[in-house]
């Protein structure tokens, strides 16, 4: 009785496994049979008991999504994309299918964070790394046409408009008409340095109402922060307070603007840390600053100074960072890496002095959003903190991103160069 239960038991399992590729054959032609009538529902049930009699063809997952989706079952489309592209990794369909849905309906958010997690539990899979690249380099021109365009700070920008200045937002929308000699983009106090046709400095707010009046006898001024503005009186230069009076002594030959506390000053040739009173804080002297499109040093208590022919890194309190040293750099941003140049090739360094992007590229500037304009081949493009290129060289010139993804850059088109502004699809 053993033997021929052993038998039985073996003739079920080999009339089984003879079967199941015949049942499963029958519910993939009953499906197609119900798509071609468009009863897609019905469709995608067949495929799921397809998938009973052949739990690995990757082929039925993928006919079966696709019938979710022309259902119009879309979490159902995407479930099924998501699992088929993450248990079979050597199958690009799947991935590609759920990606292109994502394009189609302009889901790239959605897209980012799934890739996201993806490249992050499958660091392997070239797919979708590429897919994430392409992903976090779209982006949008946004309407906006001026002769010149600056640096987006605080959510706003200078820029020129038929020889005069004014002040936009982060999305190109005018603030400030385009009507004096000079501006600047808003402070973090809401405060914007302009300069009249008559010569005369004033700071306005975002109603473009004049807040601040320094005395006519003060020129060259910068933006206010940390309750200071750095300005000029008679050839020297000091801090004003925020009710525009002197902050101390007006003796320096150059001055940048006070960040967390630290400005740099410069008297003849040698340069020094001074506070918002403009009173030198430490005792060494250095033969260079490096500062930022809005006149500061100090970013991140980070500071680039010179000695001798080099570059290196300081703290606020004149510590040394790291141990590098450097022909050229930009200044730290508000986040993120610093652009430096050694032996004519700029790379990246961290906070620590430590150098995380390594000597490629002919010219950069320092991150913005977790991108960095970087100038190869005559063009300049961007790349992310792996050193990814995110958007390929194009532009004549390009500007740190913003915060909420904006950023200007200067484009060449049928023979005309001309400024745009580009907003990022996706959120960074």
């Amino acid at each position: 009785m053993f033997a021929v239960l052993l038998g039985l038991s073996w003739y079920t399992a080999v009339s089984e496994a003879v079967n199941r590729p015949k049942q499963a054959k029958e519910h993939m032609k009953r499906a197609a049979e119900l798509e071609e009538k468009e009863i897609y529902v019905d469709a995608a049930a067949e495929y799921e008991q397809a998938l009973e009699y052949e739990p690995d063809n990757v082929e039925t997952y993928i006919r079966m999504a696709r019938a979710y989706l022309n259902s119009g079952n879309t979490n159902k489309f995407t479930a099924i994309c998501a699992k088929t592209a993450e248990t079979y990794q050597n199958n690009d369909e799947a991935l590609n299918m759920l990606m292109e849905y994502y394009v189609e309906n302009e889901y790239e958010n959605e897209a980012v964070g799934y890739l996201e997690d993806f490249v992050e539990d499958y660091p392997d899979n070239e797919n979708a790394k590429e897919w994430f690249i392409r992903f976090k380099g779209s982006y949008t021109e946004l309407y906006c046409s001026f002769d010149k365009m600056g640096e987006i700070v605080n959510d706003s920008m200078a820029v020129m408009e038929e020889g005069l200045y004014g002040i936009v937002n982060e999305k190109g929308q005018k603030i400030v008409e385009c009507e004096y000699k000079k501006a600047c983009p808003f402070s973090e106090d809401g405060f914007a340095l302009v300069q009249k046709e008559d010569g005369t400095y004033i700071y306005i707010d975002k109603d473009g109402q004049t807040r601040k009046v320094p005395d006519s006898e003060y020129q060259d001024l910068g933006m206010i922060s940390s309750e200071r503005a750095a300005a000029c009186k008679d050839g020297k230069y000091g801090y004003l307070n925020e009710e525009m009076e002197a902050a101390g002594k007006f003796s320096w030959n150059e001055l940048t603007g006070i960040k967390d506390g630290t400005g740099a000053a410069r008297k003849d040739k040698k340069w020094v840390l001074v506070d918002k009173d403009g009173k030198v804080k430490g005792d060494r002297k250095y033969d260079g600053v490096i500062t930022d499109e809005s006149g500061f040093c100090s970013n991140q208590k980070r500071i680039f100074v010179k000695e001798k022919k080099e570059y290196h890194l300081i703290n606020t309190k004149e510590k040394r960072i790291g141990k590098l040293s450097f022909d050229d750099a930009k200044a730290f941003p508000e986040e993120g890496y610093a652009a430096v140049c050694h032996d004519g090739k700029w790379g990246f360094v961290d906070a620590e002095g430590e150098l995380v992007i390594d000597y490629t590229y002919e010219n950069a500037e320092s991150f913005g959003n977790g991108l960095a304009a970087v100038y190869t081949d005559g063009k300049w493009g961007y790349i992310d903190m792996d050193e990814n290129l995110i958007i390929a060289p194009q532009f004549l010139a390009a500007t740190r991103f913003s915060k909420s993804g904006t950023a200007a850059v200067k484009m060449e088109e049928d023979g005309e160069e001309e400024w745009r502004l580009i907003q990022l699809n996706t959120s960074l």
